[in-house]
């Protein structure tokens, strides 16, 4: 039976504690609260309160998404990204115009351009990141004001130099909110330390998932704002997403920490499962699932063949209320050689499986082509096709430009501009749904080294668009399989978090990084029902493997175990 005193004083202090962020009079405010405990709802209610222009801001796309849909028309959803290239567009910067590229490979584009010039620099993310002012910064801006183009880092960059030099000041609004704070890096902080100066800032985050480290993000930044002067602290405390067993591992796994020096500066927060919302299913699901699965190879897939049996029990009404709600119902997500196995296994099985491919992360010729179908002579499209062609000249050609400030096109051969600029021509065509013989849509095929159909795709045409009829809706389970990293932001009734074993995560199991702590917080917390930890004694050709030392971290009276062997799949 339910405590209906407990259910009511939980909820009476919920709502305290949303009514005083909302009422305060505070100029500027963070709350540090853990996942699944009501940010969003609370920033809707915040901004409800105000008139005017209001802004929200956070780190990645699917998050940005998903603060656009939780707060509606009350305030414009960016990521910084996102935000800086809407303000560039606008505002008059120096080196670019506001026609500029937004080209995300630009740094592995301007890395090539320092290697043939013969400049020893790299690691240009990394300067605009940690805003270190030196050559790496200068260099790289001198060659994006010559392709007139920009990527994530610089943009930012760009537009926080722009405001700091005084040549105006950033827009202000009624109410600006910023979403997943620890995330961000020192560039990301002083573009939002510009925006206090001109609006009234609400910061949320939680330095317990602290995890994109690879962008020189810090848990630091929170935790200095947390205790300044000019903010006001909040709590949002009841986590109305896990149930209780997850709340508990959390508790055991940031009190671990600390036993061996982990964590060292963390906040301390309370953590509690909201049980009006969470009771039923914590008391349906009170444990969490370690499965050790003997072995995974491609004749003995252990792994995936248990998280298809798990799969087949969920019940079709927790299927549709997760698409309902519009979030998967399970969730795979661990090492990126693990889950590609997984989902070749589970893609014959499963139809609506989202396995997002992995981006291409090299320089391709149909960017360059893409770039000049609406301008010929751009200097970015030219670049992207030197750095795809064996050109013996490149090395030569960009030395040359850069002294002479020409443009690329002019420094060109004839025969070698008019070879590409019939390709060009061909993909204006198909563009325009004009038909081509299939002598064209050979040498397409060839020079792109893509097939016709990814080629349409690139270039925003679907070959299935004229045929297509009325989509029949797909009512089976929907599984998102991703990495850790790319779970933030998700919640799915059921998780499985494979590739636990030590060695892989945590690296090295007597001293685990904080990182790879806050990684396994994350993990378990996208879990609204149930979650189970998978770990494998054999994978491929690897044996001996040992489960993860994060497993016994966790109190093994919240964990039921099962052995996943060929004895476990013959019952």
């Amino acid at each position: 039976m339910p405590d209906q005193n407990l259910h009511e004083q939980q909820s009476i202090e919920r709502d305290n504690c949303t009514n005083l962020i909302v009422q305060s009079t505070a100029k500027n405010k963070i709350i540090v609260a853990g996942p699944g405990t009501g940010k969003t709802t609370t920033f809707r209610k915040l901004l409800e309160t105000k008139n005017g222009d209001k802004l929200a801001l956070t780190f990645i796309n699917s998050l940005a998404f998903d603060l656009q849909k939780g707060l509606g028309d009350l305030a414009e959803s960016y990521t910084f990204h996102g935000y800086c290239k809407k303000l560039l567009h606008k505002i008059s910067v120096d080196g670019i115009d506001t026609n500029f590229h937004y080209y995300p490979k630009l740094p592995i584009l301007i890395k090539t351009d320092a290697d043939l010039i013969e400049i020893d620099l790299d690691k240009f993310d990394e300067a605009f990141q940690t805003l270190t002012e030196d050559d790496r910064i200068g260099f790289y801006l001198e060659r994006g004001d010559y392709y007139n183009a920009v990527s994530h880092n610089d943009a930012v960059y760009r537009v926080l130099k722009h405001f700091q030099s005084g040549s105006a000041s950033l827009p202000s609004f009624s109410q600006v909110v910023v979403d997943e704070y620890q995330d961000f890096n020192s560039l990301e902080i002083a573009f939002i330390d510009e925006l206090v100066k001109t609006s009234p800032v609400l910061i949320a985050g939680d330095d317990d998932q602290a995890i994109y480290n690879f962008k020189n993000a810090s848990p630091y930044h929170i935790r200095a704002k947390s205790s300044h002067p000019d903010f006001e602290k909040f709590e949002l405390p009841y986590c109305s997403r896990c149930p209780q067993v997850i709340v508990d591992a959390v508790h055991d796994i940031t009190n671990k920490a600390k036993t061996i020096s982990k964590l060292q500066e963390r906040i301390e927060k309370r953590y509690l499962c909201f049980l009006p919302d969470k009771e039923v299913d914590s008391l349906a699901h009170p444990k969490i699932i370690h499965a050790s699965c003997s072995t995974h190879t491609k004749s003995a897939p252990y792994i995936s063949k248990f998280i298809e049996r798990e799969i087949a029990k969920i019940p079709q009404a927790e299927t549709d209320l997760a698409r309902e709600k519009d979030y998967p119902c399970v969730l795979i997500a661990g090492p990126s050689h693990y889950t590609k196995q997984v989902y070749e296994y589970l893609k014959t099985r499963f139809t609506n499986i989202d396995y997002p491919e992995a981006q291409n992360k090299d320089i391709e010729i149909l960017e360059g082509y893409k770039i000049l179908m609406h301008d010929q002579s751009a200097n970015l499209g030219w670049r992207i096709i030197l750095e795809c062609s064996r050109l013996r000249q490149k090395a030569d050609i960009i030395k040359a430009t850069r002294e002479s400030k020409q443009r690329l096109a002019d420094a060109l051969d004839d025969s070698f501009k008019n070879e590409h600029l019939e390709i060009v021509a061909l993909l204006v065509k198909i563009k325009a749904g004009e038909v081509i013989t299939e002598t064209e849509t050979n040498v397409i095929i060839g020079k792109c080294g893509q097939a016709i159909d990814q080629v349409k795709k690139f270039l925003n045409i679907d070959p299935e668009d004229e045929n297509q009829g009325d989509k029949v809706e797909d009512t089976s389970v929907s599984i998102k399989m991703t990495t850790i990293n790319g779970s933030k932001g998700m919640s799915a009734n059921y998780v499985f978090l494979i590739g636990m074993n030590n060695g892989e995560f945590p690296k090295s199991a007597p001293n685990p990084t904080d990182n790879e702590i806050c990684q396994l917080i994350v993990g378990l917390t996208r879990t609204r029902k149930k979650c189970y930890l998978i770990s494998n004694a054999r994978f491929g050709l690897a044996f001996g493997k040992s489960k993860s030392v994060f497993i016994d971290w966790i109190n093994p009276e919240k964990i039921d175990r099962i052995t996943a062997n060929a004895v476990f799949f013959r019952s």
